[in-house]
């Protein structure tokens, strides 16, 4: 494949308060026009511009999830499972929903983003493929403060030191040295991986955003491929990245101060190294490209005019305070436009397989070269290097030919000429020495052929077979005796499943043939029967139920609230260790000056400060641990009220059904006849409503319930750890 531009795409937030006078999205030629006017206060000679069109590849507005995922990166994903490198990264301001196009909202499965909807794919195009051995491994890394994190191991982000090395190997990809990568077997395990490690990011809140990424990440896919029809050696390798950048801020909107000032002046600062790159990549004059200047440039170089198909989202703000970072995002978008990639799909020879591949090759040839000689007359021909002892009776031969005791030797193998050749050099260094060391005497030349008649014929006898011959089969593989023509399986037997689950769904749809005859008397359908049992009989366990739910979501505020006042007393007191830090070592050098140690008052109330706001964060962190046990109290509630609701329920609908043929039976019962419990009872009838949805809503909301449950049971352990120091 050819160079091929960037594909850029620009998606317009929704927003109740769109600028009709400051933007026009014309989708039908996919531009965008702006409008900003002039300043007055500017005077009479003001030469701002008012107008600007920009051209994209494709502009999105009102666009669902699965459009954005259809026209993003669909494309991409099939061509990374045929070798290609691939890249989807989200730009834009803070709030404009980048992390809401990547990762999804939290809606439900509808609302999922395009990383999880591009893991189901690759996992759906891997079946698919049947043909092939595909192996796929994740990794997810984090990019804060220029410091990379690994979201994927065990040992927490504030325990990590953040001193990864980025490095390319010999064929010049990109490589991140120490970063951990996981093989997923399915996709529920590999949205389980990055769920998991989405709980990890640093995120903040401030003005523009409530829920801000304080951080660049890139969760990487790599996809290995090795045919299991053709030959095995040849191995496919691609890598797809999925890259959720930091908004862009502007310090004046969002007021941030302290450790999110800081946050964010690393993230324009690497923004800034991003959009140096895209211009320098974008002149055709310049031959130096900034990659190193920052670990997100580093990271992405082969995204970013190497060798991989990268598409980027541009996601806009489209309001009339929000004209300026639209105004500069979609600048970048058309810079972008310009940067080249060179795509070409990733093959490799597997060393390894090549000398086994070799190997069984030579094999073979000796066997058939045996069985030439079999059939030649030539049943002693030595392929293999001569042994001392065939060396010897070699040598003799020689020696006898050169004192013209045999005529000629018979030559049976290229291997014996190589041999025969070794001997005569080294029987003229042996005279060469002789003839140096010894005078040139008659004696001397007595004593040679004296020793010239030393060594008698050996007469050839025959030997047995050598190894390798024909008749040998060293593997002891046996003898293939093809395949099975496909209708020579024998007719399967009617298993009577009229017996068991009979009609699981009541009426069969039109169209569907069902299993066994319809009975004038059917249970009805669990599910229907279970929505009318709860507005009826169960409502007081429904009431129940709901009364706990409002309670649970009532704690969980005030839990939030509580931890957000611990946050900012505990931003307080690192805002008062440090500046008491930086009063203590000015303090210190006046200090060693006069020989004498004061307090004046500003540290002694710092000191205080520091003091009071530490019992504060007592206090509101206490707050949220009694929340907290109350919280999971009222979630134990909920849990008995639900196992009560569905116990109840099965003894309503043994009593008044089990005169019935119990068709449904299977579903909540296992091979062995044991009952599940009420929780898994609910958790398989949810199951079977998403199934019949979408078939990866299973594995997605499995994934994000494991993920959740992860989250919990860290805090969990962080907030006992804490508790015992």
């Amino acid at each position: 494949m050819g160079r091929s531009n960037v594909r850029v795409v620009v998606r317009a937030r929704p927003t109740a308060l769109f600028s009709s006078e400051n933007f026009q999205f014309n989708e039908a030629s996919d531009s965008i026009d702006m409008r900003l006017p002039k300043d007055e206060m500017a005077g009479m000679v003001n030469n701002q511009q008012e107008a600007w069109h920009f051209k994209i590849d494709k502009v999105l507005t009102n666009a669902s999830q699965e459009q954005v995922f259809d026209c993003c990166a669909q494309e991409i994903v099939r061509s990374v499972m045929d070798g290609y490198n691939g890249t989807i990264l989200a730009y834009g301001q803070t709030g404009a929903g980048k992390t809401h196009t990547m990762s999804g909202g939290h809606s439900g499965f509808a609302d999922r983003g395009i990383v999880p909807r591009a893991i189901s794919m690759i996992y759906q195009e891997a079946a698919a493929r049947p043909e092939n051995n595909i192996t796929i491994r994740l990794s997810y890394v984090e990019i804060y403060n220029e410091l990379m994190f690994d979201l994927f191991t065990d040992t927490g982000v504030s325990e990590q030191s953040g001193d990864f090395t980025i490095v390319e190997d010999a064929r010049g990809n990109i490589q991140v040295r120490g970063l951990s990568t996981a093989v997923a077997g399915t996709a529920e395990e590999a949205l389980h991986r990055f769920f998991e490690g989405d709980t990890n990011r640093h995120v903040a809140e401030h003005t523009l955003n409530k829920g801000s990424t304080r951080s660049h990440v890139v969760l990487t896919i790599y996809v290995e491929s090795r045919s299991r029809v053709e030959s095995s050696e040849k191995v496919t390798f691609s890598k797809l990245h999925l890259v959720d950048l930091a908004g862009s801020e502007r310090l004046k909107k969002t007021g941030s101060d302290g450790v999110m000032l800081k946050e964010a002046t690393h993230i324009n600062k690497s923004l800034t190294f991003l959009e140096q790159v895209v211009v320098a990549l974008g002149n055709k004059h310049r031959d130096h490209v900034p990659y190193r200047q920052s670990k997100l440039t580093h990271m992405l170089k082969d995204s970013l005019g190497g060798n991989c198909k990268t598409t980027m989202i541009a996601n806009i703000w489209p309001e009339a305070n929000k004209i300026e970072e639209t105004a500069s995002t979609l600048r970048f978008a058309t810079r972008m436009m310009r940067v080249s990639n060179e795509a070409t799909v990733n093959v490799h020879l597997d060393p390894q397989l090549l000398i086994r591949k070799y190997e069984r090759q030579i094999k073979d040839l000796r066997q058939e070269l045996a069985m030439h000689d079999t059939l030649a007359g030539r049943s002693r021909v030595q392929y293999e290097e001569y042994s001392p002892d065939e060396q010897r009776e070699l040598k003799e031969k020689v020696t006898m030919y050169l004192e013209g005791e045999l005529q000629e030797v018979e030559v049976t193998s290229l291997r014996m000429v190589y041999e025969a050749f070794g001997i005569f050099r080294s029987l003229h260094q042996e005279m060469q020495m002789k003839l140096q060391q010894a005078p040139t005497s008659q004696a001397a030349v007595g004593q040679g052929g004296d020793g010239t008649q030393q060594g008698g014929v050996a007469a050839a006898e025959p030997g047995e077979p050598k190894e390798g011959q024909v008749g040998e089969d060293e593997q002891g593989r046996g003898i293939s005796v093809g395949v099975a023509p496909a209708d020579s399986r024998p007719a399967r037997e009617d298993r009577g499943f009229g017996d068991v689950g009979d009609n699981l769904e009541g009426d069969a749809p039109d169209g569907v043939r069902t299993l066994a005859p319809m009975r004038e008397t059917e249970r009805p359908n669990r599910q229907e029967a279970f929505a009318s049992w709860k507005a009826t009989l169960g409502h007081e366990y429904e009431v129940a139920f709901e009364k706990n739910r409002a309670e649970l979501k009532e704690k969980r505020a005030e839990m939030k609230e509580a931890m957000l006042a611990a946050n900012n007393r505990k931003r307080d007191i690192d805002d008062a260790k440090e500046r008491l830090e930086r009063k203590q070592q000015d303090q210190d050098q006046e200090d060693a000056a006069r020989d004498e140690e004061l307090i004046d008052e500003e540290e002694y109330a710092l000191i205080r400060r520091m003091k009071e706001s530490k019992q504060h964060y007592r206090e509101a962190f206490e707050k949220h641990r009694l929340l907290k046990m109350d919280v999971m109290q009222i979630e134990n509630l909920m849990q008995r009220c639900k196992g009560k609701l569905v116990q109840s329920f099965e003894e309503w609908y043994e009593q008044n059904y089990s005169q019935l043929q119990r068709s449904s039976d299977a579903a909540f019962k296992d091979a062995s006849g044991e009952r599940y419990d009420p929780e898994e009872t609910f958790n398989m009838m949810q199951a079977e409503r998403l199934e019949t949805q979408h078939p990866d809503a299973l594995a997605y909301l499995k994934a994000r319930r494991n993920a959740a449950n992860y989250a919990r049971s860290r805090k969990g352990m962080a907030t006992t750890v804490r508790a015992t120091r």
